[in-house]
């Protein structure tokens, strides 16, 4: 293995004698396209502006994905390119967790491929395929990880994929079938299952905590507002007889209210921060996520449709 990293180190130092200051900052933008703050804006907007169900799947397999990935940086524990032991010259950006498998190479396969798979065209798949293969190279040339914790981050994110693909229209049906309280519960027990895992090194590591929690919180607020909305709000991103500019305006205002809410909502769990006490630390981090889920998922899209931004039931 070791003989395997140092392969990789001089792979990254190869990649890097390109390096020019031009080129970092494009590595930078590239790789954001892979980032969980990248994640975190697409998945609302696909879910209140491209299609419901569309998001409520691309969120639930992005979690999943996030879960597995988190997961397996704990089980490993591989070291990042630019620990001590290593080379730490070689990272340009901070990171802080394990780096195998890669977050953004994992995430990034999942998502694009996802979205390409909706047109059902070629230049799509192509264009997915280019992204993916350059946030990949973005991580390498930042200096954050090793070539091989990229390839185990494309193989994760390809067994995430054929999953997604062969049994997502299955699960729905089982779901759809079980009406409402069988999703209650299925949300709730994926949650648990996600976060028993809590190894001592999580502890240790800043922001290692947040990680682990964060997938199982907001498939809990995920699924929970999804079959709240379905049930209560009946709310469709689509708005029948609007085009062009009128349904542009509408699906702006979505983003702008509930983009506004999700501020606020911060705002105000930033504030409450702590309140349950140290011996709660964990609860208190897997309430806020799931709290921020079930917003996105069940609250915003209630508020579109009182306020006439999109279609559903307003009694």
């Amino acid at each position: 293995m070791e003989n395997m990293l140092q392969w990789g180190l001089d792979f990254i130092r190869a990649v890097q004698s390109t390096a020019s200051p031009p080129l970092t900052a494009v590595m930078n933008i590239v790789t954001w396209f892979g980032s969980a703050w990248f994640w975190f804006t697409l998945l609302p907007l696909v879910f209140w502006c491209a299609g419901e169900k569309k998001g409520i799947e691309i969120g639930v397999t992005v979690m999943v994905s996030a879960w597995l990935n988190i997961t397996l940086k704990f089980l490993f524990g591989q070291p990042r390119p630019f620990w001590d032991g290593y080379d730490p010259g070689l990272a340009f950006i901070p990171e802080n967790l394990n780096g195998f498998p890669s977050g953004h190479a994992q995430t990034a396969l999942v998502i694009w491929i996802i979205a390409a798979s909706w047109t059902k065209k070629n230049w799509a798949f192509a264009v997915a395929a280019f992204v993916v293969l350059l946030i990949g190279f973005s991580r390498v040339y930042l200096g954050v990880h090793f070539p091989t914790d990229i390839l185990g981050g494309w193989i994760i994110g390809a067994i995430t994929l054929a999953a997604y693909f062969l049994w997502k229209d299955s699960i729905e049906e089982l779901l759809a079938r079980g009406g409402f309280r069988a999703q209650l519960i299925v949300s709730a027990a994926a949650a648990f299952i996600m976060i028993l895992y809590n190894p001592a090194s999580a502890q240790a590591a800043p922001g290692g905590v947040e990680a682990l929690l964060l997938p199982g919180g907001i498939v809990l607020g995920m699924g929970a507002g999804y079959a709240l909305t379905v049930r209560y709000t009946g709310f469709h991103s689509g708005f029948s007889g609007h085009e062009g500019a009128a349904a542009f305006l509408s699906a702006l205002g979505r983003i702008v209210t509930g983009a506004a809410g999700t501020a606020l909502l911060f705002i105000v769990l930033e504030k409450t921060r702590g309140m349950l006490g140290p011996g709660f630390n964990r609860l208190g981090i897997f309430i806020r996520f799931a709290v921020f889920a079930l917003w996105i998922y069940a609250g915003a899209p209630r508020l579109f449709v009182l306020l006439r931004l999109a279609e559903g039931k307003r009694t």
